[in-house]
């Protein structure tokens, strides 16, 4: 780009995911082939969530059909600084040297009211600096950087900690013949997670009919995405597992079957435009029939699990699911802070399973310098360990 050989956003100590309330720093590198006269180097932070999708409406005449465009955003805050020159409204041209050029920045995020960084199909919540060169009587050159923030939820809070049960039950038909009925009773082993564990399920499939079924256990993700007084559903199927075929008139036990959670986004509940939520479906494949399937809600959270023991003895019985689809109360109010919440041990992070996204907006120039592309990072736990079961001997005696 004529002069300038490079321009780009370096998070400080590579450290590009963030908690509310911590302090968002990295500096702007400016290699320089020749002196460039401009007014100023401005950065910005930005954090949004967006939602858009589309609809076809028939008009019922011979005019056919049209397209109907949904649209909702909530910024949750907007900042900058001038690190170079001044003000554009001071109307002075200043010169930068040829060569290389370090400018830091710092900003700080609220300590609440934002929610998890999210990449979605109908919509996102994204975090953004962007640098710009503002050239005198030229096109500005600009550049692009997007962070990860995470919105804690401890899974290791008692709420959930409780198992989540649900069963299900139908009689088949064919004809004018009615067979036994087919069953399923199944919970999981508590109802919070992090990415990187394991969800354990527990069922048990009660076969009268006289056909032989199959059960299954999957993960799915809902997203969620409200504009105006429209919403829409998305689902996603992350993983699946298979039992053995249940003969008829037969039974089917699970003693802890486990499903690895991929590297998804957490639970997000506090943005008013946009939702994900997770449930387990345990069905069965009935031949020549319809599936029969429970749904227990789970949530993915951000602090992974601790091995210490906690009582099981609350249940939580599994809601209808997705009957909460309504508009959402708006965010906590905007504060700030300096000081992030505590944490223990240091998190680890893993790139979202769904891939990277273009962060190119409509007013974004596609030429601007830098990556245009982002992949949100999630909390990740490498080295899971399920939980032991109780026992009242030693698992491991000394001989």
């Amino acid at each position: 780009m004529g002069k300038l050989k490079c321009f780009e956003i370096l998070w400080t100590e590579n450290k590009s995911v963030f908690y509310p309330g911590e302090r968002v720093s990295g500096f702007v590198v400016l290699d320089l082939k020749r002196d460039v006269k401009l007014r100023s180097l401005r950065i910005f932070l930005r954090g949004v969530a967006k939602v858009h999708w589309t609809e076809s409406r028939n008009t019922g005449t011979r005019l056919g059909s049209y397209t109907e465009h949904y649209n909702a955003e909530v910024e949750y805050f907007f900042k900058r600084q001038v690190l170079f020159g001044g003000e554009v409204t001071d109307g002075r041209d200043h010169v930068l040297e040829a060569g290389h050029h370090e400018f830091n920045f710092t900003f700080d995020l609220p300590m609440s009211g934002i929610s998890t960084s999210f990449e979605g199909k109908h919509g996102s919540i994204r975090y953004w600096v962007k640098a710009e060169i503002d050239k005198p009587w030229s096109f500005n050159h600009k550049t692009k950087k997007a962070f990860t923030v995470i919105s804690p939820i401890d899974i290791n809070r008692p709420e959930y900690m409780n198992f989540v049960e649900s069963s299900v039950e139908k009689t088949l038909c064919c004809w004018f013949c009615t067979s036994g009925p087919v069953s399923i009773t199944a919970r999981t082993d508590r109802r919070g997670y992090c990415p990187g564990e394991s969800i354990q399920i527990f069922a048990e499939f009660n076969n009268h009919s006289s056909r032989t079924v199959i059960p299954h256990a999957t993960l799915y993700q809902s997203q969620i995405f409200f504009a105006g007084n429209k919403s829409k559903l998305r689902r996603t199927k992350f993983c699946m597992i298979s039992g053995s075929p249940v003969e008829a008139r037969g039974t089917c036990v699970w003693d802890s079957q486990e499903i690895e959670i991929p590297a998804v986004s957490p639970t997000i509940r506090n943005c008013c435009i946009l939702k994900v939520k997770y449930f387990i479906e345990v069905s069965l494949h009935i031949p020549g029939s319809q599936n029969l399937a429970l749904q227990l809600p789970i949530v993915i959270g951000t602090v992974p699990y601790r091995q210490t023991r906690h009582s099981t003895s609350c249940l939580q019985t599994a809601d209808t699911p997705l009957s909460d689809i309504h508009l959402l109360p708006a965010p906590p109010p905007y504060s700030e802070s300096t000081n992030p919440p505590p944490f223990g041990d240091p998190p680890t992070y893993c790139e979202s399973v769904e891939g990277a996204v273009s962060i190119l907006d409509d007013d974004d120039d596609p030429t601007q310098m830098g990556s245009v592309t982002f992949t949100p990072m999630y909390t990740f736990v490498y080295d899971y360990r399920r939980p032991p079961a109780y026992s009242e001997n030693d698992p491991h005696p000394v001989h």
